[in-house]
């Protein structure tokens, strides 16, 4: 049975999705920062239905989103008379992918994780172009579209297709790149989706055996690492440390002990 937590986040990000596919090849875009760094009216009017969704359940709770987020992470309030003291925080991707949205290649996705007291306990990714429905609840299995799934049993690099996830930026030195190059006559073979939460999404589904990001944020991956767990696998920081939910917020994550060991190696050398 579902909890009321994953039945808002059900609902959230199926509006949300709703969104994506009517205005999917109808946006205009803006740079945040640079451009490379977009943003879409299709993203805020995403996120503004999941914050609308979630604070009509729990006005109390509070919430991190990238469109309204600048800085470093924090567990921002959405408004002060809503912030309270609560030990919960949605933290959301309205649209993980936009350069692939805004291109009109249908990989990208809604994130929607709730924390609870710095611990994800539920969390969905949505593709709304190909109605996959990726949801976990801690202790409880993750299920795709209802059905369980769970990650892969390659147990080596060499068996292994793996994804990375580039910063908007990629510059010759980032770690991402330098392992990437040192990867690709190492692993089965390597692929980029161009959003980190889909990559975590397929970890966790068995489709990739692993992946990794060092600089991606806290809405990419905060529902990925309950959704790889719940299916079986290890997250951990590239370095192999616990993860945190700093910005950025690195993420390795891997189907099993083996490659995790392997893979961490390979990093770190």
């Amino acid at each position: 049975m579902l909890s009321s937590y994953s039945t808002v986040c059900e609902s959230a990000a199926r509006s949300a999705g709703e969104i994506l596919r009517t205005m999917f090849g109808k946006i205009h875009v803006r740079h945040k920062k640079n451009l490379f760094d977009l943003v879409t009216e299709a993203d805020v009017a995403a996120q503004q239905v999941i914050e609308q969704t979630i604070f009509d359940h729990f006005p109390e709770h509070r919430f991190l989103g990238e469109e309204t987020t600048a800085g470093p992470f924090t567990v921002m309030p959405a408004a002060p008379d809503k912030s309270g003291d609560s030990k919960y925080c949605w933290v959301v991707d309205p649209l993980d992918g936009t350069t692939n949205y805004v291109h009109g290649l249908p990989l990208f996705c809604t994130s929607i994780a709730l924390l609870y007291e710095g611990e994800v306990i539920c969390a969905v990714i949505y593709n709304p172009m190909s109605d996959e429905f990726y949801s976990a609840e801690k202790g409880q299995g993750v299920f795709l579209n209802g059905k369980p799934v769970h990650v892969s049993s390659w147990e080596t690099l060499g068996e292994a297709l793996v994804s990375v996830s580039f910063p908007t930026m990629t510059k010759e030195n980032d770690p991402d790149l330098r392992t990437f190059l040192k990867s690709i006559s190492v692993c089965q073979a390597i692929r980029r989706t161009g959003s980190t939460a889909l990559n975590l999404a397929f970890v966790a589904a068995g489709r990739l055996d692993a992946s990794w990001s060092f600089q991606c944020h806290p809405w990419d991956m905060a529902a990925g690492t309950l959704l790889v767990r719940e299916a079986g696998g290890i997250v951990t920081q590239p370095d192999g440390s616990p993860i945190t939910f700093n910005d950025p917020a690195p993420v390795c994550a891997v189907a099993n002990q083996s490659l995790h060991t392997e893979l961490i190696k390979l990093i770190n050398d």
